[in-house]
């Protein structure tokens, strides 16, 4: 399996703290990695660090052998890599199919002039964007919704929406921060579904979250951060029993 990601030496302090301390791991091409780790052990700040949304102090992200580090965010989709955040940050007026057309945004070449004199180039690209989220939608069971407003859907639906507006960018690898993030059993499971779905399409995915049920029943390897550093990285089943990360969330939890 080929490397599609490779982070070496990320590093990054605010003031005296160290929110992220020498990390390095990798992503293989379609393959399915988790981040996980106790609250403020830096998993955040880490996938910020390789999505461009800060600066690593040190180290370098490569994204299928370029260096991306500290590219700007908005470059990286043309790159294949895009995210979610721990929110979902959907247009809640605009339809279900209408914030997922904006995830495809890249694929447009029409200008300003063209959009606002609606010219044939335009009325086809909005054609083929419309097709492009109506596969998604019903890829991801959420055809239903298509018509209704982003904020008229529960949080799973939601959730949902902001993966098929990720895939939208045809990503080669999706970071999803926090996914299950205030969701019931129900809508974790769904979600746990769809992310199979996806894997299953050779889309890589990295994984950041505390629903240690959705890591397992998703990732390939689980690397553990704590304190801002490595602690353990490996297979699931390897992990869960490694003494030193039993320790890290029971300290946490005391």
């Amino acid at each position: 399996m080929s490397i599609l990601l490779e982070v070496t030496g990320l590093t990054r302090r605010f003031g005296g703290i160290t929110a992220v301390d020498d990390v390095s791991f990798t992503v293989g091409e379609g393959s399915a990695c988790a981040v996980i780790g106790p609250n403020g052990a830096g998993k955040t700040t880490l996938l910020d660090l390789v999505t461009g949304f800060t600066t690593p102090d040190e180290g370098t992200v490569r994204l299928d052998g370029q260096d991306v580090t500290g590219l700007a965010p908005h470059r990286l989709p043309a790159k294949g890599l895009l995210r979610t955040f721990q929110s979902a940050r959907l247009v809640p007026l605009l339809s279900v199919r209408d914030n997922v057309m904006l995830g495809a945004h890249r694929f447009t070449r029409a200008g300003f002039l063209s959009d606002g004199l609606r010219l044939p180039r335009t009325r086809r690209e909005e054609r083929a964007l419309r097709a492009r989220a109506d596969a998604l939608l019903d890829f991801l069971g959420l055809h239903p919704f298509a018509e209704r407003p982003a904020a008229e859907l529960p949080a799973g639906a939601q959730r949902l929406v902001e993966v098929a507006r990720g895939l939208a960018g045809g990503p080669r690898i999706l970071l999803l921060d926090e996914p299950a993030a205030g969701l019931d059993d129900t809508e974790t499971a769904e979600l746990a579904d769809a992310l199979r779905a996806v894997h299953a399409e050779g889309i890589a995915l990295v994984l950041i979250e505390h629903n240690m049920d959705l890591v397992a029943g998703v990732s390939e390897r689980i690397l553990v951060l704590d304190a801002g550093r490595v602690l353990a990285d490996g297979p699931p089943d390897a992990v869960r029993n490694d003494p030193a990360v039993i320790e890290a969330y029971l300290g946490a939890a005391a």
